[in-house]
């Protein structure tokens, strides 16, 4: 059975959606997954093993990536076409594209139901990650537990070896010039994210440095983001790794890290399901859709106004962490 899902972006919506794919796994043996991802979000996939090909879209050429795409999955006739992302624009994308079954998630929106049929009304109180499961219940007839498989490559693993030695967080034996324990503790800090309200402010995360050095006198403290983001925190006390890593070495350093802390962020969902502790501070985002669902992590919000991000004090996220680490 061949299946293609359209789930073009971003960081943690897609996250948020791979555990279709391993349903999908489960429920048909031996079926060949496709998916269809915005370019630059195609080294997430890579790094699931559950998405056997990868069908990138490049949205920068416009109408003419979006023919490009579809003549690429028109290569292969599929048997299951899964619009996950819901928008006019994958939808039209599925409609266009050859299959036998085609079906969207609950909650299709921008007038996509024109084009395809949602498999369910949309519960507006549903986690994103149980509602993209929805597709393969309307399927199947069961329900499956949310899971994702995540494999990071040797050579992504070297890479870490090499970036987190570099900024002194490994032991290196001298007999055999190899990495051969960490030295160190260290908390990784997420801080930046897209979208009004959802950033706790610089103002906030130094404060919350300061805590983390007063108490935890040996623990080191990573920033991680992209190329855009280096620099914006200006600290003695933290390594600055924005722009540094690509995505499977940010999954191996978060897989290393003690705890990680951040706002309502794609790297963040990934540590989550890493099995990382991973403390959220919630601002403007919609707890109910958005929040985690997979594996260890706290959600922190500004009890007397939810939107109000920076009503969160460092000290209550401090606190939280220290229950982590301990």
């Amino acid at each position: 059975m061949k299946i293609l899902i359209i789930k073009p972006s971003s960081f943690g919506d897609i996250v948020q959606a791979l555990p279709c794919a391993n349903a999908l796994k489960q429920a048909y043996y031996g079926c060949e997954i496709s998916w269809v991802v915005f370019s630059g979000w195609e080294s997430l996939l890579k790094i699931c093993p559950d998405v056997d090909k990868i069908i990138m879209w490049d949205k920068k050429k416009g109408f003419k990536g979006f023919f490009e795409t579809l003549k690429q999955i028109n290569k292969m006739e599929y048997d299951l076409i899964i619009d996950l992302q819901g928008l006019l624009r994958s939808a039209f994308l599925a409609r266009l594209a050859k299959a036998k079954i085609k079906i969207g998630v609950p909650g299709m929106k921008e007038f996509s139901k024109i084009f395809i049929k949602e498999v369910y009304p949309q519960n507006t109180i549903m986690n994103a990650t149980l509602r993209n499961l929805e597709v393969v219940r309307f399927l199947t007839g069961k329900t499956f537990k949310p899971k994702i498989n995540i494999r990071v490559s040797t050579d992504s693993e070297k890479n870490v070896e090499k970036i987190l030695q570099d900024n002194r967080l490994l032991k290196v034996s001298h007999q055999q010039q190899m990495p051969t324990k960490f030295s160190e503790n260290f908390i990784s800090l997420l801080p930046f994210a897209r979208g009004k309200g959802k950033d706790w402010s610089l103002l906030n995360y130094h404060k919350l440095i300061d805590l983390i050095e007063k108490e935890y006198f040996n623990m080191r403290i990573l920033v991680l983001g992209s190329t855009k983001d280096f620099g914006k925190i200006q600290s003695n006390e933290v390594i600055d790794l924005c722009g540094k890593t690509g995505i499977e070495e940010l999954a191996g350093i978060l897989l290393k890290s003690k705890v990680a802390v951040g706002a309502d962020t794609g790297p963040m969902h990934l540590s989550s399901v890493l099995q990382t502790p991973s403390i959220f501070i919630f601002g403007a985002s919609n707890v109910n859709e958005t929040s985690p669902y997979i594996g260890q992590f706290s959600l922190i919000l500004n009890k007397n106004n939810p939107k109000n991000i920076n009503g969160v004090k460092p000290e209550t996220v401090f606190t939280e962490m220290k229950k982590w680490i301990k």
